[in-house]
């Protein structure tokens, strides 16, 4: 019986820790701030790019039809898998750099989008759908 009461109160610990642990991971990796749904392009010019951890990003400038000019921020998945899947590393962008972000929009209105295929000023496309 004492073994019993060391024991059960160690395997309610290790289960609640896993699932608040379990749960926590699955929202993170969740994209419903996206319109999954739907799918935009913008073009612009490469402001600044930042890779790192959970999520890389791609901040580039875009001319409006007004002529103004808006901040877009492109989401991508992190440094690991863009590394391994495209060889991207922190030189891959660079400000000043053309182009083109195909992606999911932001469901409240936002300047940003879950990234979802990129397109080089030479015309080399990357799909990262999948990754």
């Amino acid at each position: 019986m004492t073994r019993m009461r060391l024991i059960l109160p160690a395997v309610c610990a290790a289960l609640l820790s896993f699932a608040a642990t379990g749960t926590a991971l699955r929202a993170h990796h969740s994209n419903s701030a996206y319109d999954t749904a739907k799918t935009i392009t913008i073009k612009g010019t490469v402001a600044k790019w930042q890779l790192m951890n959970p999520h890389s990003g791609l901040w580039i400038e875009v001319k409006t039809e007004q002529g103004a000019t808006e901040v877009w921020a492109g989401e991508f998945t992190g440094t690991l898998d863009l590394y391994r899947k495209f060889s991207w590393n922190r030189g891959t962008f660079k400000p000043g750099d053309q182009i083109t972000l195909i992606g999911n929009p932001a469901r409240d209105g936002a300047t940003s989008l879950m990234a979802r295929k990129v397109v080089f000023a030479d015309g080399k496309e990357v799909d990262l759908a999948g990754t």
